[in-house]
């Protein structure tokens, strides 16, 4: 059984640490497999990186990538520096894909914009391969948008896109989904969905495109080894953090992605601080300024934590962790807050509360706006002292429930099933 794991990236961002950390369990278990990327970041001898080799490979890449630009041109909504929460399907790297993969019996697809383009791809498989593909946000099987947040165009056809600013039914929503519809009905294969959270699941169980597919529940993975308890007191010390300040910790890769939630959370502390202790700060983390609106509470930033160790003395250095994603699959956030022991305060929307224990790990706030995190956050503040009893209990929910060789090992019989399946198609 030869297998092959894509993703765009192998260690940058929440999806590349998920698809890595399967990729250590595999390795622990020992399943063979390969892992494609098309940026490498990490110094990994098994991950193998697509890359252009010469100038004609650069220019049939480029020539495939200005198609895929030339469609969003057409938009003003998708235009401004920063990441672009829209994606046609297309990829510039589609014939340097091609060119490097190794034989291969199961394809595992991950978060693949710019790796895998969506046309070619599928049309060139054979009935012997399988496909599985694990969801780490909903643009599988959208017309572009990575989360759809209210609208619901992916259930039918898209078209008429908030996220292009469109009023018309064949614009380029509606292009992209039949596209994706056409290609996936061209594998001739065997596919199965997993979904990192029970939410994602529903969701593209409801999906035009992957309604009756065959969809499994397998959560992503957190190294319990790398990831630990450490002490938060260097860091406190150079930030300028006190000893006896409750801190409250937030991550996310881009301090100004509005689906983080970074704003409510803000929010919600400025309408809490009547009531909020004295000694409290916002401790922050990730790539950006944070944004310039008054806040009742110190607010420090401290900036990208790009390592595990980086990690370990961030969350150490938080008593909790706040979570006001508006929408989020499986953050690994809590996970590895979990990990380091930390508890968690999050919306009970999403995947968020398929990870927290409401009152044993964590926090549950019900809804999904600043009033209901400031209730969330309140009943975190009344029970402080109960905070590193409810870190510990999260870690060891997460040894339990998350440990790399768990997934592995779940990975590992879906692959076996899959196995089966698509050898009698031979």
């Amino acid at each position: 059984m030869r297998i092959t794991l894509l993703n765009t990236f192998d260690i940058a961002g929440g999806a590349a640490r998920a698809a890595y950390r399967l990729h250590q369990g595999l390795r622990e278990i020992g399943v063979a497999h390969q892992f494609l990327v098309a940026r490498k970041d990490s110094d990994d001898p098994d991950i193998t990186p697509v890359r252009p080799r010469d100038a004609a490979e650069q220019a049939a890449w480029a020539a495939r990538e200005a198609e895929g630009q030339a469609e969003l041109a057409a938009y003003p909504a998708l235009q401004g520096p920063g990441f672009v929460p829209f994606h046609s399907g297309l990829a510039g790297r589609a014939d340097l894909l091609e060119d490097r993969l190794p034989p291969t019996d199961i394809f595992h697809l991950h978060w693949v914009r710019g790796l895998v383009d969506w046309p070619l791809f599928f049309r060139r498989r054979r009935p012997d391969q399988g496909l599985i593909w694990t969801l780490h946000d909903q643009n599988p099987f959208t017309g572009g948008c990575h989360y759809a947040d209210a609208c619901r165009g992916f259930t039918m056809a898209c078209g008429r896109c908030p996220m292009l600013g469109s009023a018309v039914a064949d614009d380029l929503s509606a292009l992209v989904l039949a596209r994706k519809r056409a290609a996936l009905a061209a594998f001739p294969g065997p596919v199965h969905l997993v979904s990192p959270s029970r939410w994602l699941a529903a969701e593209a169980a409801n999906s035009r495109l992957f309604a009756g597919l065959p969809i499994h529940v397998i959560p992503n993975a957190v190294d319990i080894r790398a990831l630990v308890p450490a002490d938060g007191a260097p860091l406190r010390r150079r930030l300028g953090i006190a000893d006896n300040v409750l801190t409250l910790g937030f991550v996310s890769h881009l301090l100004a992605d509005p689906r983080k939630g970074l704003d409510l959370l803000m929010q919600a502390l400025n309408q809490l601080a009547p009531s909020l202790p004295d000694r409290l700060a916002l401790l922050v983390a990730g790539e950006g300024e944070v944004p310039s609106v008054p806040l009742s509470v110190p607010c420090v930033n401290a900036g990208p934590q790009s390592g595990d160790a980086d990690l370990c003395g961030f969350y150490a250095a938080c008593d909790l962790l706040v979570v006001p994603s508006r929408q989020d699959n499986l953050p690994n956030v809590v996970l590895e807050a979990m990990a380091c022991a930390r508890p968690v305060v999050g919306f009970d929307s999403g995947g968020v509360p398929d990870m927290i224990m409401p009152g044993v790990t964590g926090f549950l706030a019900p809804g999904s706006d600043a009033d209901a995190l400031a209730v969330g956050l309140a009943a975190a503040v009344r029970r402080r002292a109960d905070l590193p009893a409810m870190g510990q209990a999260g870690r060891q929910r997460a040894a339990r429930e998350y440990a790399p060789v768990v997934q592995a090992q779940r990975y590992a019989a879906l692959y076996a099933a899959v196995d089966r399946e698509r050898k009698g198609r031979q």
